[in-house]
């Protein structure tokens, strides 16, 4: 009996030093720096208590770029929700070159979001962009990274690229769900949409709750399409929390204001993550 647990414990070696160094490490060296005046130009970090934390308590910028966030996350989720829904839908039945047109709806989730970022940066710039010259023969004149519609187009263009994500995953949901409770369905007289709202909604939730969980995650710590895109403006009217610690720690070279709101960042969302496992894991999901 002693023997087979000492070999379970040097089994567990292993795991326990790379949960060491990857997690338990970086963890307490983020505290650590949280609490001093680090720098990026590598001076000597003096001590400075809790001032890093109250630093970003008080700065309206840190609370308006975790609204950014939230909002951004909201509208993109359920945008990509809605097409992805629809999409899985029209594509749940059998027709010619069904294969060709799921291969080239799932095309952008192979590109980097940066590189598709800067795809839409080009065609979108108001000199040189394809769509804003044939607006303008259309007469329409409009610039989509004005204040007015650079909101819409990041928001359209994040659900572009994860469309495919939750067309996906809801697809394969539909999979699952058997025929013949859509033949009962229409042998009691049931259309389309009520075997829609009765059978395949409900079926549904425990993958779209997954899916939503997933893509709100995702779409809260949004860095890289903001930031090929807008940099976070104008001004700070795109500014997501990930790139207001970004520029924080590395425009600013304040690394330990930085930390700090990293570590508040954690301890805001810990209670939202935990709640929506519950949540999850009561579904049954």
């Amino acid at each position: 009996m002693q023997h087979a647990r000492n070999q379970a414990l040097w089994m567990m070696t292993p795991l326990a030093v790379v949960v060491i160094a990857l997690v338990a490490f970086p963890t307490l060296y983020a505290y650590f720096v949280s609490v001093h005046d680090a720098r990026l130009s590598g001076e000597s970090a003096s001590f400075l208590g809790l001032n890093n934390y109250a630093s970003m308590l008080t700065n309206p910028s840190f609370y308006g770029s975790i609204y950014y966030s939230a909002k951004f996350a909201l509208f993109a989720t359920a945008a990509e929700l809605v097409v992805g829904i629809c999409l899985a839908v029209l594509f749940n039945r059998k027709f010619r070159g069904k294969g060709i047109f799921t291969s080239l709806l799932l095309l952008p989730l192979m590109v980097a979001p940066s590189l598709f970022a800067l795809i839409f940066r080009l065609m979108l710039n108001e000199f040189v962009g394809i769509v804003p010259y044939y607006l303008n023969l259309w007469g329409i004149t409009v610039n989509p990274f004005d204040p007015a519609w650079v909101n819409v187009t990041l928001v359209a263009i994040d659900a572009m690229q994860w469309i495919p994500f939750v067309f996906i995953i809801v697809y394969a949901g539909l999979t699952t769900i058997p025929e013949e409770l859509y033949e009962a369905a229409r042998v009691d007289g049931a259309n389309p949409i009520q075997s829609f709202f009765r059978i395949t909604l409900p079926l549904l939730v425990p993958t779209l709750t997954i899916v939503a969980f997933l893509r709100a995650i995702d779409s809260f710590k949004i860095y890289d399409m903001i930031y090929v895109l807008t940099n976070g403006g104008p001004g700070e009217l795109t500014t997501s929390v990930s790139l207001f610690i970004y520029k924080k720690a590395f425009l600013e070279g304040n690394i330990g204001e930085a930390t700090a709101a990293s570590v508040l960042l954690t301890f805001l969302l810990a209670p939202v993550l935990a709640l929506s496992m519950k949540f999850i894991v009561r579904r049954g999901a």
